[in-house]
């Protein structure tokens, strides 16, 4: 490493002979322990008394200095540190050995405006990059002529460099003193083609874009469709020319002139969601019949036999539930089983219930 011409102070030799006076002794020496001053009473401790103290926290070790660092010439005429250097030639453990030791400012400028960033980005040192980045460099840092270290790897063609500073916040819409843009230094069609899409990203496109629209597949591709029970999610994606009229929403209302029994939306079976159904005894009590009777005057009718446990964690998970004083007579640990039929729009008749449905597109007053 070249010195500066400044002259050598000699070292001074030790002073065999110290000038400080020497200090008296502590009365505490010359007496025995018994005799000492007392705190509170307490006793202090004798030499043969083991204290326990916590040892002092070690100092981080520094990195030691690299051989490579001595053999490097440092242009010190140019205002250059060793850390641009090093930077520029890609020593990797220089780099690291002046971050970590702070040997030289991270953000240091030669007399041309550059630090050591810019030489990175210019030589395409990915990770002497990324180092400099977690120490503090400032990402968009000018040069006398407003060259950024974005501007110096698009110039060189560094792609992977470009992607590192523009995720660490490097402003692309920053041009030099003379005008000159990222899309105006770029060398190959591959850096062209990621600045194009990602100032597209940012600013948006036109209408008439060609790449405006993704094309996904999905995960149906890595799908078997052979086996049963597989459901292609994009086999039949809507379009504009897709006429909705049998995709309207229809709100049900039921009407009853005395209070509707409790619904509960139950999954019964692993092949099938959800459905409404309703406890047998409720319906029983209703209408006065014995579950004989039912059974044999409406066969027809669903009726499946759920553990009580089952019954009480789907309904008191439901979210279409909103009454949980229905569950106060049921236990979740309980082994009895449950009777429940399904609820339909014969059954809601037979219950002196009637079903109206109302259209999503009912004409507003005022309107044709």
């Amino acid at each position: 490493i070249e010195q500066s011409g400044v002259p050598r102070k000699r070292a001074v030799s030790p002073n065999p002979y110290p000038c400080s006076p020497v200090k008296p002794c502590s009365p505490a020496l010359h007496c025995p322990p018994s005799l000492l001053p007392q705190a509170n009473g307490r006793v202090p401790p004798t030499e043969g008394a083991v204290t326990h103290r916590t040892p002092p926290a070690e100092p981080p070790a520094l990195r030691p200095i690299p051989p490579e660092a001595r053999r490097l010439i440092v242009n010190k005429n140019a205002g250059e540190t060793l850390l641009q250097r090093a930077a520029r030639l890609g020593y990797e453990e220089v780099v690291l050995y002046c971050l970590e030791n702070k040997v030289c400012e991270v953000n240091h400028r030669d007399y041309a405006g550059y630090c050591a960033l810019h030489e990175a980005c210019a030589r395409g040192w990915l990770n002497i990059v990324q180092h400099l980045l977690d120490y503090g460099a400032d990402i968009n840092c000018s040069a006398q002529d407003g060259t950024r270290p974005i501007h110096d790897a698009v110039e060189n063609d560094h792609l992977d460099v470009v992607r590192v500073l523009l995720s660490y916040g490097a402003d692309p819409t920053l041009a030099t003193y003379s005008g000159r843009g990222l899309l105006k230094m770029t060398h190959s069609e591959s850096m062209e083609r990621f600045l194009t899409d990602y100032f597209a990203d940012l600013q948006g496109r036109s209408d008439d874009d060609p790449e405006l629209c993704w094309e996904f597949y999905g995960s149906a591709v890595c799908e078997s469709t052979d086996e049963c029970g597989v459901y292609d999610i994009l086999a039949d994606p809507p379009g504009p020319d897709d006429g909705d009229d049998d995709k309207r929403e229809v709100f049900e209302f039921e009407f009853s002139d005395r209070p509707l029994l409790p619904c509960y939306n139950i999954q019964v079976s692993l092949s099938q969601g959800p459905r409404n159904w309703l406890l047998l005894s409720d319906v029983l009590r209703r209408l006065r019949m014995s579950a004989r009777g039912f059974r044999q005057t409406f066969p027809h009718m669903e009726v499946v036999t759920v553990a009580e446990a089952e019954f009480y964690r789907q309904a008191s998970l439901s979210q279409l539930f909103s009454c949980p004083e229905e569950l106060e007579g049921f236990h979740s640990d309980s082994k009895e089983l449950l009777d429940l039929v399904e609820d339909s729009a014969e059954l809601a008749a037979l219950l002196g219930s009637s079903l109206e449905c109302l259209d999503d597109r009912w004409d507003h007053p005022g309107t044709s």
